[in-house]
């Protein structure tokens, strides 16, 4: 639990920055879910309304039942809840002041560092041949590209699969 709420603190651009970071903690250190599944459970959470975070809940089920998805969302959520709650009366005083838009300025890409992490993970895990990697490439490209919506692209992807094109 300690790892999950050091990654609650860490959660600066939301739940997907800290998934690289979470997935070596289920995965690698407690053994919790295997890669598979955990690229399972965030896949899941991605497609069910509400919020994203949720696969810590599942992970934390498949780890140790109901209490464990309590306890693991409780340390996802809390900590950083708490500091947000906090700062934020001060981050509004001084929106415009030249520390808080430096720290914007500074953890942009600390943010876009974070997500290229989680974006690698997941890679790693899914793209097993040079068809998944074409697939995921032409995704990237077509998502960057344009102003279609990410769903789309995925979804296709899911209908290729299913049709036995991506395997």
């Amino acid at each position: 639990m300690n790892g999950l709420v050091q990654q609650s603190l860490l959660a600066v651009g939301g739940m997907n920055a800290t998934l690289a970071d979470i997935q070596r903690y289920a995965v690698d250190t407690r053994h919790w879910v295997t890669n598979q599944q955990f690229v399972t459970f965030f896949s899941i959470t991605q497609a069910a309304p509400g919020p994203n975070g949720m696969a810590v809940a599942l992970i934390g089920f498949q780890a140790a039942g109901l209490a464990g998805a309590l306890v693991t969302t409780l340390a996802k959520i809390v900590p950083s809840a708490l500091v947000a709650y906090f700062v934020s009366d001060w981050v509004e005083q001084r929106n415009h002041s030249r520390i808080v838009m430096a720290i914007r300025r500074g953890l942009a890409p600390v943010t876009v560092g974070l997500l290229a992490s989680a974006a690698y993970v997941f890679a790693r895990e899914t793209d097993v041949n040079v068809v998944r990697v074409i697939l995921t490439v032409l995704t990237v490209a077509i998502v960057y590209r344009t102003r279609l919506n990410p769903v789309w692209p995925v979804v296709a992807g899911a209908v290729l699969g299913s049709a036995g094109f991506v395997s």
